[in-house]
Formats: structure tokens, sequence, C-alpha cells
């Protein structure tokens, strides 16, 4: 048991002594790059195209007519309940499941179409975003910029550790040159 211990000690040691150095030297980041990629005003007027086009907004109509039709069911259901037939319980269940499966469908469907444009973001500002990165890397002395989504622990009051914001502003500036 103590050797195992032991081991497991060393082993830690091991792992998170290149990032103490690194850290007390202030060469670590962090970065959130889904946040940096969305935060554009590039990827803010695609979203914005997105919800001004007519796919979109026939689909978010019909989504909420079906949530519409939902809620007046469930209403009438909880006022009417008591003296309702079974029948009329268990056609008002069946049109809410019916509802539900095509509220899923359309919000699906927004998905989808918020999926491409990500995708299309993605592809457009991978290049660029790849550039930024690496100049502000080598700006700053950063050595290690890890994924916040993989990041356990972060001093949430030096602002300096997170470069999210340091790589929205510089994609935004090289989107206007």
């Amino acid at each position: 048991m103590y050797k195992n211990s032991r081991h497991l000690l060393i082993l830690l040691i091991l792992f998170f002594l290149p990032f103490t150095v690194f850290s007390e030297s202030g060469k670590i980041a962090v970065l959130d790059v889904q946040a940096a990629l969305i935060g554009t005003e590039a990827s803010k007027k695609a979203f914005e195209e997105l919800s001004n086009s007519k796919d979109w907004k026939e689909v978010a109509e019909e989504l909420q007519l079906k949530l519409n039709e939902a809620n007046e069911i469930q209403e009438n259901v909880q006022k009417e309940g008591p003296t309702m037939s079974d029948e009329d319980k268990v056609d008002a269940q069946k049109r809410l499941r019916s509802l539900s499966q095509d509220a899923n469908f359309l919000n699906e469907k927004l998905n989808q179409m918020r999926a491409e444009v990500v995708d299309v973001i993605q592809r457009e500002q991978g290049p660029k975003f790849q550039k930024v990165v690496t100049e502000l890397m080598r700006a700053k002395g950063i050595k290690i910029v890890l994924h916040s989504n993989a990041v356990l622990g972060l001093d949430d009051g030096d602002d300096s550790l997170n470069i999210t914001p340091d790589i929205i502003e510089l994609l935004n500036q090289d989107s206007e040159s």
C-alpha cells in the first residue's frame, strides 16, 4: 500500500512540475476556441443573417406554433381535466406527444442550421485563428495554450491567463484590414 502511494505521489509531482515551472514564469494561457470564433464580429453578422433568413424564420415560426398549441392543450387539460372524458384525455395526450415530436424535430432543424453556420465560421476563420494565436503567443511569450475545457482550475482573478478576449479582438482587427 505504501509503495503504491509513493509511486502515485511521484507521478503527480512529475506531472505537475512542468505546469508549476511554466505558470510561475507566466508561460501558460487558456483559450476557449469556440467562444473566440463565435465572439467575433464576423460570427455575429453570420448569426444575424441566419436569424433573418427566410428558412430560419419559417422553422422558428412553425416551432412557436407547435409550442403554443401544446401550451393551449396543457392549459385546457388542467382546467377541464376533471370533467373531460377518458377518450378526450387520451386524444389530448396523443396530440401532445405528436406536438412534442414535431417540436423536437424543428428544434433539431434549427440546431442543424446553427451548426452549419458554425462550420462555415470555423472554415473561414481557421487559418486566421491559427495565425493570430501564434502571433499572440510570440508577443506575450506564451509557451503553452490549453483549451479551457481541459483546465481543472484557473485563477479567475488573473485576466492574463485567459487569452480568449485578446484572440477575439485580434480576429476582429484582422478581418477589418
